[in-house]
């Protein structure tokens, strides 16, 4: 047996997506044989003493980012991010030497992988330093960039990219054409080409309850829900007495508890559910997303073929707002201002058989996403490139 490659694979524990990026990348090597082993690397634990963010503002990268999204702060999010990436450049030259000596400390990988944006020149200078030759893949978990200096910086080995818009970006950057590669979109976990689709779309809605003629609303809003889930899940349940409702909550027990106390005033209508690993067949079994526009959730229900309905505002996550205009532009679905004008827009979709064929013949055109397999090859091709100088 030959012995699979090991590839370094940053990560950080702000938001969501870096998490599931990394956790679908570790899985999907275990079901290719051959395909280089990844070893998943918080990358605040490494540079804890030298947190930027933290000197300056007393709390963690992670822990700031984790709690303007809870306390739906998110109009703080550009300030803080540019005084982030300030400190970044006050600091570059200390962060470099130490992540370059925490490397020197480890077995040496074959390539470096990172799925986290803002530290990746940080990174691209410290394996320069520590590991010569070991290429730096940055995978970008984003539909696009928010630059300056948020994902791409020039001279990376290999930036890899979900849309057009972002390879325009890259090159735009000053990353040469041959360092860009384009997949079908963004990582997805294996499990989404196991569970869902067409095939399993009968049975989600008869374990549900709906006929094949009920509408299925899905609402989910990240890992850890949204507040405004429980009187949107009570204004939808009353524009629709037809409509049936599923509410994901993710890791809330709070959430999940209030639903669960709506629920019983509804007939059944109302499903409830917290972290749950039946995301996909819930995604099949729906006629529409209701979601905050992260590039995973759109991701999932674009695989699915299914619509979104999105809020784009000032507490929109910055790097996410051009999601909006991505679904907006190709016709993927509706965006609104608030999420009060959420039930309407939904009962749009309702009503309108036609429009709703439409945005779901414009997702089923588009290329099958196989990104998170793609990515391995990409990887294995640069180990190949390093180990052959090519």
């Amino acid at each position: 047996m030959s012995v699979r490659p090991e590839v370094l694979l940053f990560t950080i524990d702000a938001g969501g997506g870096h998490r599931a990026a990394a956790r679908a990348l570790v899985d999907a090597t275990e079901e290719r044989e051959g395909a280089p082993r990844f070893r998943v690397q918080s990358f605040q634990q490494i540079l804890a003493d030298l947190d930027v963010l933290r000197h300056t503002t007393g709390l963690s990268l992670e822990d700031a980012y984790n709690a303007i999204l809870r306390r739906h702060w998110n109009v703080l999010m550009v300030p803080l991010l540019r005084l982030m990436q300030l400190a970044i450049r006050v600091r570059r030259r200390a962060l470099v030497r130490a992540l370059a000596a925490w490397l020197r400390e480890q077995p040496k990988a074959a390539a470096a992988v990172s799925v986290m944006p803002n530290f990746n020149g940080v990174m691209r200078d410290a394996l320069a330093l520590a590991w010569p030759g070991v290429p730096l893949v940055v995978v970008l978990t984003d539909f696009a960039d928010f630059p300056p200096r948020f994902w791409i910086e020039p001279r990376i080995d290999r930036v890899v990219v979900g849309t057009d818009e972002a390879r325009e970006q890259a090159l735009a950057i000053g990353v040469a054409a041959n360092a860009v590669t384009r997949v079908s979109g963004m990582v997805l976990h294996p499990s989404f080409y196991r569970r869902g689709g067409p095939g399993v779309r009968g049975e989600a809605r008869r374990q549900l309850g709906a006929s094949d003629s009920d509408f299925v609303v899905t609402l989910l809003f990240g890992g850890k829900g949204s507040p405004e889930m429980t009187p949107l899940a009570g204004a939808l349940l009353k524009r629709g007495p037809r409509w049936t409702i599923v509410a994901i909550c993710g890791d809330n027990p709070g959430l999940l508890g209030r639903l669960e106390a709506l629920a019983k005033s509804f007939g059944g209508r109302l499903h409830t559910l917290g972290f749950t690993d039946r995301v996909a067949e819930l995604m099949a079994a729906s006629d529409v997303l209701v979601t905050k526009p992260g590039p995973g959730s759109l991701a999932e229900a674009f695989h699915q073929q299914v619509p979104v309905v999105v809020t784009r505002n000032l507490h929109t996550i910055p790097q996410e707002r051009f999601n909006t205009d991505y679904v907006a532009r190709h016709g993927l679905g509706l965006v609104v201002a608030h999420w009060g004008e959420i039930p309407a827009a939904v009962a749009r979709l309702s009503e309108d058989h036609a429009e709703r064929d439409r945005m779901r013949a414009r997702i089923a055109a588009r290329p099958e996403n196989r990104a998170v397999w793609e990515v391995l090859e990409v990887v294995a091709r640069e180990i190949e490139g390093a180990a052959t100088g090519g």
